[in-house]
């Protein structure tokens, strides 16, 4: 389903205390001009990632041309990727796009060129975070999709879908889920192939939730400065 990437390096950190700094040492080695981006191996399953300090729920609010779905971040399971979708969503990245992505189970978006042919690179990667509390038992999850449908394959940070019904066990600990449809799962289900995201509103202080990755959050922003978003040079 997605195309497969030529072997990256994975940083490998073995102190617990370390783990951010490994992070954001791995990260701060990608570029633009690099085929594939340094991986962290510290985020995956997130064992070892700095947990987020206790704060309120963030919700993000998906508002689109068919209507509006919201769902609840949870950085209590997958902080890291909370972290990320909250600095893409803080940096109008998916105002714009469309839900190129669309079959009988997902709903997905994140892709630039909104076309299955092509698949954008941000410029940066993470190790996906798993958690038993979060499975996929029920429509309304949400989650990041992967390089490769395989254990070993970071997430491709940009593109989250939502699911319309419950998938089979496979799904749970293959593609990570950071969030959870609170309203407006009816929305998701209708919506047509090509819906277009107007905005998605954060409700509820997401800075608590930034703050264990403000280096990182710095690093990525970097990366996304040097990487060519096709939108930008569409006449």
């Amino acid at each position: 389903m997605i195309p497969v990437p030529t072997p990256l390096l994975f940083a490998r950190r073995s102190a617990r205390s370390g783990a951010l700094a490994g992070l954001v040492l791995a990260l701060a080695m990608t570029g633009c001009t690099r085929d594939e981006p340094a991986v962290d191996e510290t985020a995956n399953s997130g064992t070892d990632a700095t947990p987020a300090p206790e704060a309120g729920p963030v919700e993000a609010i998906v508002r689109t041309e068919h209507g509006d779905f919201r769902f609840e971040l949870r950085p209590d399971v997958a902080p890291i990727a909370c972290a990320n979708f909250v600095n893409l969503v803080q940096r109008g990245f998916y105002d714009g796009l469309e839900f190129y992505r669309h079959s009988r189970v997902i709903r997905q978006t994140g892709n630039p060129w909104n076309d299955e042919a092509q698949r954008w690179d941000c410029g940066y990667r993470f190790m996906p975070e798993f958690s038993p509390d979060l499975r996929f038992d029920r429509g309304g999850m949400v989650a990041l999709t992967r390089l490769v449908d395989d254990v070993a394959s970071p997430v491709r940070p940009n593109e989250f879908f939502v699911t319309t019904k419950p998938q089979s066990e496979r799904f749970t600990f293959t593609y990570p889920i950071f969030g959870v449809v609170l309203d407006g799962q009816d929305v998701v289900n209708a919506m047509p192939e090509g819906t277009v995201i107007r905005t998605i509103e954060l409700v509820g202080d997401p800075s608590p939730l930034l703050a264990p990755y403000a280096e990182a959050v710095t690093v990525w922003n970097e990366a996304l400065d040097r990487t060519v978003d096709p939108r930008q040079t569409s006449p």
